[in-house]
C-alpha cells in the first residue's frame, strides 16, 4: 500500500518548467495595387491624352497612351483613351479592340462599356452593342446617353417594342429635348401604338420645329388613325417643305378616303411628275381613272384608258403585282 501511494505521489510531481521561445509574429500584408489604376503621374498624362482629342489630335492622343501602355499594359484609362481618339477619327474598326481590351480588364467600367457598344452599333453588330449597352445601365441605369443609344439600337435591330422602354426614360430625362420625343414617337409608330405616337410627334415637332421626317411620320400616323383630314393639313405643310413623290402619294392617298377623287388623282399625278417610276403613285392613278370610269357607267372611255395605261406601266416598274394584274383582268382593261 505504501508502495503504490508513492508510485501515485510521484506521479502527480510534475517536471520543471521549461523556457518558452516567444512564437514569430506575421509579417504584415504587402499593400494590394491595383495594376488597372494609373498612378498619379499616369493620370495626368491619360488627362493630357484627353485633352488633345477634344482638341482635334487624336493621333498624338493615341501616342500618349501607347506610351502608358508600354509602361503598364493593364491600365484600363489607356485602352479606353485609345478607342475614343479612334471613335473621334471615325475608326470604329480600331476603335473596337481597344474597348474591348478595356471591358475585359473592368466589366463594371462605364465608360468602357458605353465606348464599345458605340462602336459596336457603328459596325453594324447591333446584338452585340444591346449587350454592351446594358452593361453600362447595370453600372450606370439612370445615364441617358446610354438609353438612347439602347433605344437606338433596338429600333435599327427592328425590335421597337423592346426601344420604348428606354425611349420613355430618355424623355422623362430628357423633357425639353425635342429628339427624345421624336425617337419614342417612332417606337410607338414602329410598334403599332399610333395615338401615342401622335401625341409625341406632336410635341416633338413644337420642341424642334417642323422637321419634314417628323412631319412626314405624323402623316403617316394620322392616316394610320383614320384621321385623313389632319393627315392632308400636315401633308400640306411637308409638300411645302420638302415636296417629293412620297410625300405627293401620302397626300393623294389621304384625299382619296375622304372622297376627293379629283384631289387624289391630281396629288399622284404630281408624284409621277417628280418619279416617274413611282409605281404607287402609278397605281393611284389607274385606281382613281377606273373609278372614274365604272361611275360614268362606262361611258368614259379616256378614264378607262387612263386606268389601263397606268396599271400597264406600274406593272413594267413592278411585275410582282398580282392584285394589279387582277383588276387588268377583271375588267378587261
Amino acid at each position: 500500500m505504501s508502495v503504490l501511494l508513492l508510485l501515485v505521489s510521484a506521479g502527480c510531481v510534475s517536471d520543471p518548467p521549461q523556457e518558452v521561445q516567444d512564437a514569430p509574429l506575421p509579417a504584415p500584408p504587402r499593400p494590394v495595387v491595383d495594376v488597372r489604376r494609373p498612378t498619379l503621374e499616369q493620370a495626368e498624362r491619360a488627362a493630357e491624352g484627353r485633352a488633345l482629342i477634344d482638341a482635334g489630335d487624336p493621333v498624338e492622343a493615341i501616342e500618349v497612351f501607347e506610351s502608358l501602355l508600354d509602361e503598364n499594359p493593364s491600365l484600363t484609362v489607356a485602352y479606353i483613351g485609345i478607342g475614343t481618339a479612334y471613335e473621334s477619327m471615325g475608326d470604329a474598326a480600331r476603335a473596337e479592340p481597344a474597348f474591348a481590351r478595356a471591358v475585359r480588364l473592368e466589366p463594371r467600367n462605364f465608360e468602357a462599356q458605353f465606348g464599345h457598344g458605340e462602336t459596336l452599333r457603328a459596325l453594324g453588330r447591333l446584338r452585340d452593342s444591346i449587350r454592351a449597352f446594358q452593361l453600362a445601365l447595370a453600372v450606370a441605369p439612370n445615364d441617358d446617353d446610354a438609353l438612347a443609344s439602347l433605344a437606338a439600337a433596338f429600333l435599327e435591330m427592328d425590335m421597337p417594342r423592346s426601344a420604348v422602354a428606354p425611349a420613355q426614360r430618355v424623355v422623362e430625362l430628357r423633357p425639353d429635348e425635342g429628339d427624345a420625343h421624336a425617337m419614342l414617337g417612332t417606337a410607338y409608330m414602329l410598334s403599332g401604338r399610333t395615338d401615342d405616337a401622335i401625341d409625341t410627334y406632336e410635341i416633338a415637332i413644337e420642341l424642334v420645329g417642323n422637321d419634314p421626317r417628323l412631319i412626314g411620320n405624323l402623316v403617316e400616323c394620322y392616316a394610320g388613325a383614320g384621321r385623313f383630314k389632319e393627315s392632308v393639313n400636315a401633308g400640306e405643310v411637308l409638300l411645302e417643305l420638302a415636296p417629293s413623290a412620297i410625300a405627293w402619294d401620302r397626300q393623294g392617298r389621304s384625299h382619296f378616303r375622304l372622297g376627293d377623287y379629283e384631289a387624289s388623282v391630281e396629288c399622284y399625278r404630281r408624284a409621277v411628275e417628280i418619279d416617274p417610276d413611282y409605281w404607287p403613285a402609278l397605281n393611284g392613278i389607274g385606281v382613281n381613272e377606273l373609278n372614274a370610269w365604272l361611275a360614268s357607267e362606262r361611258t368614259l372611255l379616256e378614264a378607262r384608258d387612263a386606268a389601263a395605261s397606268a396599271f400597264r406601266s406600274s406593272l413594267r416598274i413592278n411585275p410582282e403585282q398580282p392584285k394589279v394584274v387582277r383588276l387588268l383582268t377583271t375588267y378587261g382593261l
